[in-house]
């Protein structure tokens, strides 16, 4: 019987019928003009912890096989190429931008917007699934348990090589295809999250290594960001724009519907009507204290 592969199995989850992106003003102007969401370097998200964690497990994988191999000076040279790489892991390309199965939810409101700032916008799960496969992404939903964060380290470090990969028997087969270890540790690290993040129900969506030719920049806190545009169908994706808790409820559902309506083509309430996006008020109660 063939193993089972962790991975095949969160990669083939079906999507929800909906997912959200929350935002704040300037990200959801920017979203609707551009028909494009931004995909940030996972090494400069504001949680660099995340793709530590995934690092340390794989340092631990690393140690446990070293122990279990013996004298075999390949395999020993293939283990110590790999956990040399994990030191220079930020260089590898890899973009994600984030969405969750809660579409109104306090915890992410305040953990993505500014209180009275907020968006979430909703998005027809398929269609961006479709549109991620077409553009060459995986949107996956992540991980919270530690012994399926094992499994998967396990996994990437058994399946993957970093020294003449083409020699892998695994080489060109799902679900690592032609990545060599460094990439897939990269590009499977944003679906490893710590358990106290279960509640937000997050999925990620993120690229195949990408070219620094093709990146913009925004401004950070300490540094530039690197970011890639993922284009959005947006008349067959977004379904659904949910406005975070705020003061003034009537007045912002109000300016939306009336920006809303500016960046349609043509410019008139109907062509919103027709692309079937729900403007919705959060459920949770306004306070600033």
């Amino acid at each position: 019987m063939a193993k089972k592969s962790a991975l095949s199995e969160i990669l083939s989850t079906g999507v929800p019928e909906t997912l959200y992106h929350y935002t704040n003003s300037t990200g959801l102007m920017g979203i609707i003009r551009s028909k494009q969401i931004w995909t940030t370097k996972i090494t400069y998200l504001n949680d660099r912890a995340e793709l530590q964690l995934a690092v340390d497990y794989i340092r631990d994988e690393l140690d446990r096989q070293r122990k279990s191999i013996g004298r075999n000076k390949q395999a020993i040279a293939e283990l110590d190429s790999k956990e040399y790489v994990l030191d220079g892991i930020d260089e590898v390309n890899v973009s994600v931008a984030s969405f969750t199965e809660e579409g109104d939810q306090l915890s992410q409101w305040r953990g993505y917007c500014d209180i009275g700032q907020g968006y979430s916008l909703g998005f027809n799960g398929q269609s961006l699934l479709d549109q991620a496969n077409a553009e060459g992404f995986h949107l996956v939903p992540c991980v919270y348990e530690e012994e399926e964060h094992k499994l998967i380290v396990r996994e990437i470090v058994e399946s993957t090589n970093e020294i003449n990969i083409s020699e892998n028997p695994n080489y060109d087969e799902p679900p690592f295809y032609k990545m060599s270890f460094s990439e897939a540790v990269v590009f499977y690290a944003p679906i490893i999250k710590a358990e106290g993040f279960r509640e937000e129900k997050e999925w990620r969506l993120i690229s195949l290594p990408l070219s620094f030719i093709k990146a913009d920049y925004r401004q950070g806190t300490h540094s530039l960001i690197p970011y890639w545009k993922f284009n959005i169908d947006l008349p067959t994706t977004l379904t659904s724009i949910i406005i975070g808790p705020t003061a003034e409820s009537n007045l912002s559902l109000l300016a939306l519907h009336g920006f809303l309506m500016k960046e349609s083509q043509p410019p008139d309430a109907k062509a919103i009507q027709g692309h079937n996006i729900d403007l919705i008020n959060s459920k949770i109660p306004f306070r600033v204290i």
